[in-house]
């Protein structure tokens, strides 16, 4: 039989007349039939094992041929071939799976009844109750003071001592820090704040024991959160470290906020006075909290070299301080830094505008609002998104959300405002969590947090101060629409320069869109 192709093929297959040509068969092979195989040994029906049977109950027997026909009377035959390697990979999570390990889980249910039975919840029942004694006092403070004739400039003097106070207390008291004291430490300094808020219905506005009382309470508070945190984390071991910490810091916001709806409420009706008096005294239910608290073993600390001062042992530790503990301490620097000078100097920019000073109260709150929120659902958001990947966004987002505020105007100023303030609060709701979990995964390496949690919570007591202080500074040389925009800048670039000064602060900056790293990883 010819080929159609023959004569096309020709001059090539003159050249190579060894090659086969598409569609004719070499040389020496059979002449092929019109329909059928070129050899008639492949009709040959192949040998079928007796053993074989039918691939399905309802199919005849092996036949001379084992594999189903493609199609017969019934349905359609599926691929005999097996799941290659890449519809497998497609039908698995992307997201690797961030539960515990098997050394983690324990005979009474795993990880979170090992939470639970640590006295985590009772840990953040103290955090509540002591940011809750702290919002009273924010709120009434001020009143307070003015309610005995108190010059602003003294009123604002003495705010500042609070934190400046607070700050004092964070190195110190992380320093000192063991788990196997905790509790001594907890009630100790829970009995001073309950002293020093209930302890001005005592002063009646003299000067020096209310400065005397003041610097106590300062000092009582920044100590409490300082140690309630490293309590946290030991009581975790740094595991699930974002669920641990967006609870620890909702805790912290819920406290604040029923703190000043409690206040303002118990006031008008029972005076100043009285309420920081009885308020004061909520600080006996966090005492219960701890009584009830389960010990903290002692964690394994780095032995201390024989006959070396203490202030050479403290320089050593401070100075081997992890890069990523500085990297959250710029984070909660950034985020007070932008966030007191806002709320200072926000009311005044906003009436100016034309914002009525409701809307602007509004704006304030739902900012605060978001803020908590999303602190409650941040450890399910870490399962799925990489926290490095959220840290650098948020942080820019924070930053334009505070640049673009002069931008705003017109009609449409309020709903735009209203949205750009419901963004920075989810952005800094977000970044309080990875700051602290970036923290509590040093104790998942086995390393000290009592001072990494003093390093951590002097960041947000030093942008408490600086804030206002800039933002006063810079409104007064450029305008407060300038203000804004400068510090959003200014504090972003200082962000990133402590970010990328060490290796391990690198390493955490880096956003990774591939591999998802999750901040719930268990050691």
């Amino acid at each position: 039989m010819q080929h159609p192709h023959d004569e096309c093929d020709r001059p090539l297959a003159e050249r190579q007349p060894n090659r086969p040509r598409r569609g004719r068969a070499p040389q020496g092979t059979p002449a092929a039939r019109a329909h059928g195989p070129r050899n008639a040994a492949a009709c040959r029906s192949p040998e079928v094992d007796a053993r074989a049977v039918a691939l399905r109950r309802d199919d005849p027997p092996a036949g001379p041929w084992v594999l189903h026909p493609p199609e017969d009377h019934r349905r359609s035959r599926r691929p005999q071939r097996g799941e290659g390697a890449r519809p497998a990979r497609r039908r698995t999570r992307s997201v690797p799976a961030l539960e515990w390990s098997e050394e983690d889980v324990t005979e009474r249910g795993g990880l979170r009844a090992e939470l639970l039975g640590g006295g985590i919840i009772l840990t953040y029942l103290v955090c509540l109750v002591t940011t809750t004694t702290e919002g009273v006092h924010n709120l009434l403070f001020p009143l307070y003071l003015n309610h005995y004739g108190f010059a602003l400039t003294l009123i604002g003097t003495l705010s500042s001592l609070l934190g400046v106070m607070r700050l004092a207390s964070r190195l110190p008291i992380g320093a000192r820090y063991r788990g196997s004291r905790a509790k001594g430490q907890q009630l100790f300094w829970l009995v001073l704040l309950l002293v020093s808020t209930s302890g001005y219905a005592f002063v009646h506005g003299d000067f020096a024991p209310v400065v005397a009382v003041t610097v106590v309470h300062g000092f009582a508070f920044g100590a409490l959160g300082t140690i309630n945190l490293a309590v946290a984390i030991d009581q975790s071991g740094g595991r699930r470290a974002g669920a641990v910490m967006g609870w620890y810091t909702a805790a912290l916001s819920a406290g604040y906020a029923l703190g000043a709806f409690a206040g303002g409420a118990f006031a008008d009706r029972i005076g100043i006075e009285a309420t920081l008096l009885w308020l004061g005294l909520t600080p006996l239910a966090a005492m219960l909290a701890v009584w009830f608290t389960p010990p903290i073993p002692e964690s394994e600390r780095a032995a201390v070299a024989p006959g070396l001062a203490l202030w050479r042992r403290g320089l050593a530790a401070f100075l081997g301080i992890d890069g990523r503990v500085w990297l959250a301490f710029a984070i909660v620097l950034f985020l007070n830094v932008l966030s007191d000078s806002t709320d200072t100097f926000f009311p005044l920019y906003g009436t100016a505008i034309g914002l009525p000073v409701a809307f602007v109260g509004v704006l304030k709150a739902s900012k605060s609002a978001s803020a908590t929120i999303i602190r409650f659902f941040a450890g399910a958001l870490f399962r799925f998104l990489d926290y490095r990947a959220i840290n650098f966004w948020a942080v820019l987002l924070f930053a334009a959300s505070t640049f673009v505020i002069p931008l705003i105007a017109g009609p449409i100023a309020g709903p735009v405002l209203f949205v750009v303030f419901l963004g920075a609060g989810l952005c800094r709701g977000i970044l309080r969590v990875t700051s602290a979990a970036t923290v509590a995964e040093l104790r998942a390496e086995g390393r000290d947090i009592g001072l990494s949690s003093g390093v951590y919570n002097s960041g947000l007591d030093l942008g408490a101060v600086i804030g206002p202080a800039a933002g006063g500074v810079l409104s007064a040389a450029f305008g407060i629409p300038a203000m804004f925009q400068l510090l959003a800048v200014g504090s972003l670039v200082i962000y990133f320069a402590v970010a990328f000064s060490s290796r391990s602060g690198r390493a955490a900056l880096t956003p990774s869109f591939g591999a998802k790293v999750s901040i719930d990883r268990s050691p």
